[in-house]
């Protein structure tokens, strides 16, 4: 064959799949950041060095977990794109084998 590149599609798949454990760390890391920054959210104090702790890291700490909450969503949106390559690929090599048997006579 050509210096061309191949795809081993049922290996693609299966390592696919491997993002829905990613996707569930990630989902757990952030519900549990989420979690942790609400029970905090009275440790800071009512007073003006408790609300100006609160307003330097509280803000910080939430935007953290919506990172890691949207880095889920990319992990599965990579995990799906992975599993229609793999998909797609099948079908183009379905394909072509179809094509060469009929040319063929078979």
């Amino acid at each position: 064959m050509s210096d061309g590149f191949e795809v081993d599609a049922d290996r693609l798949a299966a390592r696919a799949k491997d993002f829905d454990g990613l996707v569930a760390s990630a989902g757990e890391i952030a519900a549990e950041l989420d979690r942790a920054l609400t029970d905090a959210e009275s440790a800071w104090g009512d007073d003006v060095v408790g609300r100006n702790f609160a307003a330097a890291h509280a803000g910080p700490a939430r935007d953290s977990a919506e990172v890691v909450r949207n880095l889920a969503g990319s992990l599965r949106e990579v995990g799906d794109a992975f599993g229609e390559a793999a998909r797609r690929h099948r079908a183009g090599d379905s394909a072509a084998a179809e094509s060469i048997d009929r040319a063929a006579g078979g």
